[in-house]
């Protein structure tokens, strides 16, 4: 087996988990004011999760290895992804609740 197989079976597969897990990390470690609902490049994340989540899920000719670790980022991705949502909203409930200056409401709203 050369390096070059080396790098494609093993290198490629533990660098896209590492990231996943990297994100998940950044997801539970940031502050959730930081956090935004996908626009412009984050859009990339719900691209990174189709492919690996039906890659896993739907791919046939794909070895059980890396039906394998395709399903782990698939899954690491949603996990980042859902604990980065509910940090930031409970961040913006806490902000809501804290502020002092509400809006006025619109007169034809109840």
């Amino acid at each position: 087996m050369s390096l070059w197989d080396v790098v494609g079976r093993i290198g490629i597969p533990l660098i896209v988990v590492g990231g996943a897990v990297a994100a998940v990390f950044v997801a539970a470690s940031e502050p959730p004011d930081r956090f935004s609902r996908p626009h412009g490049w984050q859009w990339a994340w719900v691209g990174l999760w189709l492919m690996t989540a039906g890659d896993a899920a739907f791919g046939d000719d794909r070895s059980s290895f890396e039906r394998g670790w395709k399903g782990a980022t698939a899954l690491l991705v949603a996990v980042a992804v859902a604990v980065a949502a509910r940090r930031h909203r409970r961040w913006r409930k806490h902000v809501r609740s804290t502020d002092d200056s509400a809006p006025a409401a619109h007169p034809h709203r109840r």
